[in-house]
């Protein structure tokens, strides 16, 4: 950018800095030319004696003019410029006429220079062609000769012009983005004062709401220690329900289980046929509430996220009589009547099975608790794209502010049902139904009636089809679902993988040989294997003789046997505890055992493990001990073969036996079963070991992509802990490889 063009902006800014640049150069200038000329008159005074006084006429001349440019550089700084490059042109004809020869012609070179750094490109040009024209009639002569003689002076004055206004054309260009630049910053500086100046009224409007923050903070304290209290009552009220209904739920199981299917083992004593109906009522209701044992944590793990639904299709009528039916004894009995109104032709739906009859056995059983005279009445019918199920009640109804809060957790819909429930019921129900894709609200008029509605999404092909019998294809809906084959000794971590890992199909096999056969005659779309395997057995999938083009996933995976063996123990059986389940865990035991002792706290779990022993083995002898010290004592003087043993006693628990069996050398050859309230997938602690994937034919980048998402997703997610007394002590955590 040259001056011309600063000049064209019209700015008072750039010509005035760019007059100081130009003063602070003459300055320079001129005092280099007076030493300079200084030197030379010198030089001539002393050894050319002929031209003596053209020297000192030079030197005056050169005197006079660097003293009066100096003068005219504060007020009139072109003029000065003008008188300056004047002289020097004038001293340097001079010189050059004064010796005549052609090196003497290189002297006007030092104009053109000069004149750029003083002036603006224009005047350096000028100046260029002034010298230019000196030294041609400076040199004298004809064409050509005096172009030969000439030739390197303009040669190298050209060049010297060229490359002045380079450099001059290139200092303008980074005046100007100096000059830019400094304006920018002067405008951002200018703003930052504004933003300085709105923070000051906003810091000081902080401060005043800080006082009031303060001021409501100190209330607030208040309501979070109630609120924490709260939530930590809940915690413990519902861990401890999880642990105080697993053995009761025991008893009833089992005694029931061995009333229908061992009525031997009760001396021979034939059941009535009329009792033997509701027995099996008992019995099934039992079973019910034994798939739901492992989620009395309900809300706790729907808070944490980790609620699993296992969708499956399902006949929704028949679920509503299930219902009905277990209820049905005590609406009766209270002199109510429960009536069923469901449309003949409604399709099945992909529902939890459980969730859903957990729903309508909680509404059922409020419409019952509620409900003084009059009757229940369950309605479904087909709307806009949704089922919808109503629970009618004629009972006492709800005031509209417990209605608004009927959805909390512990909330009560009446101030006298604190002996009748925990108010947990209508919450999670609640839940339950959102996690399908519903909603739930309540309808009711005090003294007139109740009625809970809730909705359940209608698939696609459900609305254009109402058939209460599944097509052919709907039938083998399911056939369509990858299978996936688990290579485990422990069948219960497929209720796991079924529960937590939706829209696969899991099939389990216990050998080597039992994989191989389905990997033949199955095809799986992959392969889990549990890594304890990789111990034992070299290159799997060659012995499996896996296809390439299958996926072979090595993992950790729970196993009650493993926990067992972890707590020094053989087996681990959760309660409540089936017969089969029973005679498995004895049937892996290294040698039959001959002797059983039972340990447990409570003498009905050991009447009903003692009666479960004698039918799987009348003869077997069973020993019976109500504590860990009295067990521990029957151990030293009896030596059973084998031990069935509760964690949970007081005084001495199962984890202070087991030590005392370390340290005592002589109960060693007893193996022991832990019987215990903890289930397969409420193991907590971590599982140690590598997450593995393999496949023969290699991985796309899409697929190893996708990998990468889905364990990044699992393992950045954060994880609720909830410790228990009965885990054992976390290890490392596996390692993820692909």
């Amino acid at each position: 950018m040259t001056k011309s063009r600063f000049r064209g902006r019209k700015s008072a800014e750039i010509t005035q800095i760019f007059e100081d640049l130009t003063r602070e150069s003459l300055n320079v200038v001129l005092l280099c030319t007076g030493a300079l000329v200084w030197v030379w008159t010198a030089f001539v005074m002393l050894f050319i004696k002929a031209y003596q006084f053209y020297a000192l006429g030079v030197f005056l001349q050169t005197l006079l003019a660097i003293w009066g440019a100096h003068r005219l550089a504060r007020r009139h700084l072109r003029l000065a410029v003008g008188v300056y490059l004047a002289s020097l042109t004038i001293t340097v004809t001079v010189i050059v006429l004064l010796f005549r020869t052609p090196a003497a012609l290189y002297l006007y070179t030092l104009l053109v220079p000069v004149s750029f750094v003083l002036g603006n490109p224009q005047l350096g040009w000028i100046m260029a062609l002034v010298s230019a024209v000196l030294i041609r009639f400076s040199q004298g002569g004809k064409w050509p000769g005096w172009l030969v003689q000439s030739f390197g002076p303009l040669s190298l004055l050209l060049l010297t012009a060229l490359t002045s206004w380079l450099s001059s054309r290139r200092l303008f260009t980074a005046l100007e983005w100096a000059l830019s630049m400094a304006r920018e910053a002067r405008k951002h500086a200018e703003e930052a004062r504004k933003r300085r100046a709105e923070a000051r009224r906003i810091l000081k409007s902080l401060d005043e709401a800080y006082a009031r923050l303060e001021r409501v903070n100190e209330a607030l304290m208040l309501a979070q220690e109630s609120a924490e209290r709260a939530y930590r009552f809940k915690s413990e009220f519902v861990a401890s329900v999880s642990h105080e209904l697993r053995t009761p739920l025991n008893l009833i199981t089992g005694f029931s289980e061995m009333i229908v299917t061992a009525p031997e083992s009760y001396g021979g004593v034939p059941l009535p046929k009329e009792y033997r109906g509701d027995v099996m009522a008992i019995y099934r209701s039992a079973r019910h509430l034994s798939d739901l044992i492992d989620d009395v944590l309900d809300l706790s793990r729907i808070e944490a996220g980790r609620m699993p639904l296992i969708k499956e299709e399902t006949d929704l009528c028949q679920v509503i009589e299930e219902a009905a039916g277990m209820v049905r004894g005590l609406a009766e009995a209270r002199g109510l009547k429960l009536e069923l109104d469901m449309p003949d032709c409604l399709p099945p739906l992909p529902l939890d099975r459980t969730r859903i009859r957990q729903v309508l056995l909680n509404l059922l059983t409020n419409a019952t608790r509620f409900t003084d005279t009059g009757g229940i009445k369950v309605k479904t019918r087909i709307e806009q794209g949704e089922v919808r199920v109503t629970v009618e009640d004629t009972g006492r109804g709800i005031s509209p502010e417990r209605i608004a809060r009927a959805f909390e957790a512990f909330s009560q819909l009446e101030d006298n049902q604190a002996r009748e429930g925990s108010g947990l019921g209508l919450a999670v129900s609640k839940r339950f139904v959102e996690m399908h894709g519903g909603r739930m609200w309540i309808e009711s008029e005090l003294g007139r009636g109740t009625a809970v509605h809730f909705t359940l999404p209608l698939p696609a092909t459900g609305q254009v089809q109402y058939a209460r019998v599944v097509s052919t294809a709907q039938a083998r809906a399911s056939d369509t679902c990858p299978l996936v084959l688990v290579l485990h000794d422990d069948e219960r971590v497929l209720s796991l993988l079924n529960r937590y890992v939706q829209g696969y199909r899991f099939q389990l096999a216990a050998s080597l040989e039992q994989a191989s056969t389905a990997v033949r005659e199955l095809y799986p779309a992959a392969v889990i294997v549990d890594e304890e395997w990789t111990r034992y057995h070299n290159d799997l999938e060659q012995t499996l003789g896996l296809p390439p083009e299958i996926p072979m996933i090595t993992c950790p995976l729970p196993s009650m046997h493993r926990l067992g063996l972890y707590l020094g123990a053989s087996d681990y059986l959760p309660k409540p505890v089936t017969r089969e389940e029973l005679e498995a865990a004895l049937a892996r035991l290294s040698t039959p055992p001959g002797t059983v002792l039972v340990v447990d706290d409570n003498p009905h779990v050991v009447r009903l493990l003692a009666r479960m022993l004698k039918v799987i083995n009348p003869s077997l002898r069973v020993l019976e001990a109500f504590g860990g010290k009295e067990g521990l004592e029957i151990l030293r003087s009896e030596r059973p073969d084998v031990m069935l043993l509760d964690l949970v006693m007081p005084e001495m628990n199962g984890y202070e036996l087991l030590e005392a069996m370390k340290r005592d050398g002589t109960a060693l050859k007893t193996e022991t079963i832990i019987v215990s309230v903890r289930s397969i997938d409420q193991e907590a602690a971590p599982l140690t070991g590598e997450v593995r994937l393999a496949r023969a034919t290699g991985l796309s980048l899409t697929e190893i992509v996708e990998t990468l998402r889905a364990l990044l997703s699992t393992l950045t997610r954060a994880a609720v802990v909830v410790p228990s007394s009965e885990t054992a002590p976390p290890e490392a955590h596996p390692v993820a490889r692909v």
